[in-house]
């Protein structure tokens, strides 16, 4: 590391002499709670607005450091956090949530989508530390008894460029912050943003092959269903009957002392299918990496647009400075009035246009020194964590779908045992009969 890269990173705790409205004060590192945090939505309940209007409220349930914790919130709600976090934590990696509607978003499925995804993006800010224990995340979103809670988001005031600095110095204390020249940064990002192009492509094959394979697996249960509980007990009917003389106690799922325990059977398989088709799970994994995709590429999005916002600003300041330039040569154009006014209003001139032109300084540096700190975070933290949440979830994932398979597969096979225990029963008495 060269000097002036030497003294950029230790810049970022001690800033440097020749910068002094980056030195107005000393920003203490954010220290965490090291409780464990619990979080899940167990919930999904849609309410009737009036009117006709229907929406949708997710309960959402935990515990961390300050207690439990329940509340409801509305999808609109976590759009909002969202937005407010991508504010506060521009280049910093904000977990996705599925995309707004056109529709009420009402719908059986989306609404459960939405509760699985959503889920996952609290999960996902349980593990961002300077996120979660914000006041947006603990004592907001998560304890607010106010039940417009998007409004107070929509309400907070602007974000400024040195607002986002000092918070960075909070959550990033040892950041490794180099000169915007530095080509190891560079390189790592854009290699990077090469590979989410080429994944991007495949997710959306994978999605639509997914739920082509999910829908065919649930058209292939509903069969399986109707053959077992509606053709067999027909043929048992037509067929059957007429060699058991008419004797119902002899057949299986027609037998009046089956009805009640395999109808109980047969509920419980039905919403285990509705409740765990582990395919979904694998199209979740899909859908919810391709939002991740364009989540963080949001990051590296506004990094480019701070090297932007930092032309715009330069080329005011150039505009400026020839004004001043202009009012110092005593090149107005007020000749309609006397000198001792024109000169006053000179000097006002001129003092207002110099506090723009310093303001304006201050601005670029502060611009120029968020840039290298983002370029910093998202080559050194966002990146690494971004590719290490990825095979987390990976894993998490393939053991949900174990588990609800394991849970589908034990409902068959009761429903299935007591059917052939019924068999059994009927075997043995034919048996005994003969």
């Amino acid at each position: 590391m060269d000097q002036a890269q030497e003294e950029n990173s230790q810049g970022f705790q001690n800033q440097k002499q020749e910068e002094p409205i980056l030195e107005q004060q000393i920003v203490q590192a954010a220290e965490y709670p090291n409780s464990p945090i619990e979080i899940a939505i167990t919930d999904a309940i849609t309410k009737d607005g009036g009117l006709g209007i229907k929406y949708t409220v997710y309960l959402i349930k935990g515990l961390d450091n300050l207690g439990s914790f329940e509340v409801l919130r509305r999808y609109n709600d976590f759009y909002e956090l969202r937005v407010a976090l991508i504010k506060k934590w521009p280049g910093c990696y904000i977990p996705p949530i599925p995309e707004k509607l056109l529709g009420s978003g009402n719908d059986v499925e989306t609404v459960q989508i939405r509760k699985r995804l959503m889920e996952i993006f609290l999960n996902v800010l349980t593990e961002l530390p300077y996120i979660y224990y914000s006041e947006d995340i603990q004592q907001l979103f998560l304890r607010s008894t106010n039940t417009e809670i998007n409004k107070i988001f929509q309400q907070q005031k602007q974000v400024t460029s040195a607002d986002i600095i000092d918070r960075f110095k909070r959550a990033f204390p040892n950041l490794d912050v180099r000169d915007s020249s530095n080509s190891e940064y560079m390189l790592q990002i854009s290699t990077f943003q090469g590979q989410l192009k080429k994944s991007q492509i495949h997710l959306k094959q994978y999605i639509e092959q997914s739920q082509g394979v999910a829908q065919t697996r649930k058209q292939i249960q509903n069969e399986k269903l109707n053959l077992f509980f509606g053709q067999l007990p027909l043929y048992e009917k037509v067929n059957l009957t007429e060699y058991v003389c008419g004797k119902e106690n002899l057949l299986i799922l027609c037998n009046p002392q089956n009805i009640e325990p395999l109808t109980k059977l047969l509920d419980q398989l039905k919403e285990a299918y509705k409740k765990f088709n582990s395919l979904d799970n694998i199209t979740d994994l899909f859908r919810y990496e391709l939002k991740d995709a364009e989540s963080i590429q949001q990051s590296l999005t506004y990094r480019d647009q701070l090297l932007i916002q930092r032309a715009n600003q330069e080329q005011k300041m150039r505009e400026d400075q020839a004004e001043l330039a202009k009012i110092a040569a005593g090149k107005q154009t007020l000749t309609t009035i006397t000198n001792s006014v024109f000169n006053k209003a000179k000097d006002q001139s001129q003092l207002k246009v110099e506090q723009k032109i310093s303001e304006g300084q201050q601005e670029i540096e502060r611009l120029s020194q968020l840039y290298n700190i983002t370029t910093a975070i998202i080559a050194t933290k966002e990146i690494q964590k971004y590719r290490k949440t990825r095979i987390n979830h990976y894993h998490k994932f393939l053991r949900q779908v174990q588990n609800q398979e394991q849970q589908v597969y034990q409902y068959e096979n009761e429903l299935l045992q007591k059917i052939v225990e019924e068999c059994e029963k009927l075997q043995q008495q034919q048996n005994i009969e003969s």
